[in-house]
């Protein structure tokens, strides 16, 4: 008897166990599927007002967007009662959005469980001139930026390290005792003033500004130093993307950062010259290829002005009505979900004029939250003898598919030159 109880017992927990075991199985293939679907539903879209949108994801969800009547059509139908419209991403579906501004749609898992919101925002179609050139870029910081500490060797012998645990590796200058950090000159000069005395410092930590204090120290040839590395302009060269009709620029497809630090440049202004490119040093499976060129940074030369370095690169005004906006030969911008996988095109300046190159998009991130929402192949047999693929220098090369600007070149595959990424364009025009 006591033997039987104990396999009614034994066949008792392992039923349990393996209900659990079922069970979790379940919740891990769930979870699975839940991972997969938001990996392919993007957190936002974009819709050009008064123009129909073919929406193709493919998934098991129904979309219900509060509207007033008539302000959204679904499949080219306008419900003029209702004060809402469905829509289902199950196939193929048209919306089209007839009013400028931002909606919420609520999103059913099967029509039935709620499961996220999709924003959408509606604009007014633009559109671009696609530009490839190879470009000249200056930009002052705002401030001098602080790259590390270092120590100091006084002229009594002894080591010290005045700045330790004050300034920070990205920290920005802005002024020494009161004055204006205007250069690295200019702070040395200040230093030197200030001599042995504790001298206050401003600050731009982040997005705070703060100060702090500390004492130069005094070396064997009569220097005052603070025991910090300093950097103040930042020079290169990239490619411009697109000029808009009202001839401002993006370009780069990625922010400018400290080649020390990483960190993005704090930019207090800037300028965007012409460049020839007189080498390049093709691309090699571990060792990314790169443009080498010149630049010509005279006032009259300048093409126009930076105005904000972001993570999806750079931008600014065009005033060099060479480089302007010429409307024949604008084309419309393509939405991330219009971009199908296939062959495209990409513009870049190589030597005096900028050519087009054939490439393969091989993938698409829809919900992309970096610069990499393109996955793309260089295919052109001129481009790959001369560059071998992708290389420095053209980062913001234009990529065109069926006559429209879908996005920009951002990064190579160092193992893989003849692949790399690229970023949205709506990403980089906002």
């Amino acid at each position: 008897m006591k033997q039987v109880l104990m396999d009614t017992s034994k066949k008792r927990h392992y039923r349990i166990a393996l209900v659990i075991a079922v069970m979790m199985g379940l919740i891990g293939i769930g979870m699975c599927y839940l991972w997969q679907l938001n990996s392919r539903l993007p957190e936002n879209l974009i819709l050009y007002q008064n123009r129909m949108e073919q929406i193709d994801l493919d998934l098991p969800l129904v979309g219900e967007i509060s509207t007033k009547s008539g302000e959204f059509a679904v499949n080219g139908e306008t419900e003029p009662e209702a004060a809402a419209v469905s829509f289902s991403l199950d196939d193929q579906v048209s919306l089209t959005a007839n009013q400028l501004g931002s909606y919420q749609a609520e999103l059913k898992l099967f029509g039935v469980i709620p499961y996220k919101k999709l924003k959408l925002d509606v604009i007014k179609e633009q559109k671009v001139m696609p530009a490839g050139n190879a470009v000249g870029i200056y930009l002052e910081s705002q401030g001098i930026m602080v790259l590390g500490t270092t120590e100091v060797q006084g002229k009594d012998g002894f080591v010290y390290h005045p700045a330790q645990d004050i300034l920070r590796e990205g920290d920005y200058l802005l002024s020494v005792n009161g004055e204006p950090a205007e250069s690295i000159k200019k702070v040395s000069e200040l230093i030197q003033e200030n001599k042995d005395k504790k001298m206050t410092l401003q600050l731009q930590r982040g997005d705070n500004k703060i100060q702090v204090k500390l004492e130069p120290v005094c070396t064997e040839e009569g220097k005052y130093q603070i025991g910090a590395w300093l950097r103040e302009d930042t020079e290169g060269i990239g490619t411009m993307t697109c000029i808009t009709q009202d001839n401002h620029f993006v370009a780069l497809g990625h922010g400018i950062t400290d080649i020390d630090t990483g960190d993005l440049i704090h930019l207090e202004q800037g300028g965007l010259y012409p460049a020839s490119i007189q080498q390049i040093v093709a691309g090699k499976k571990g060792t990314p290829g790169e443009l080498f060129g010149t630049v010509l940074l005279s006032e009259d030369q300048k093409i126009g002005d930076v105005t904000s370095n972001n993570v999806w690169g750079i931008s600014g005004s065009i005033d060099h009505k060479n480089y302007q906006y010429q409307e024949e030969q604008g084309i419309p911008i393509a939405l991330k979900q219009e971009i199908k996988t296939g062959p495209a095109t990409i513009q870049c300046q190589l030597e005096d004029t900028v050519k087009e190159y054939q490439i393969e998009i091989e993938e698409i991130h829809l919900n992309a939250k970096d610069l990499k929402g393109l996955v793309i192949r260089v295919v052109d047999a001129e481009l790959q003898e001369k560059t071998g693929g992708i290389v420095q220098g053209l980062s913001g090369s234009p990529i065109i598919q069926d006559g429209k600007l879908i996005g920009a070149v951002t990064h190579v595959f160092v193992n893989d030159p003849t692949r790399g990424y690229g970023i949205f364009i709506e990403n980089m025009l906002g």
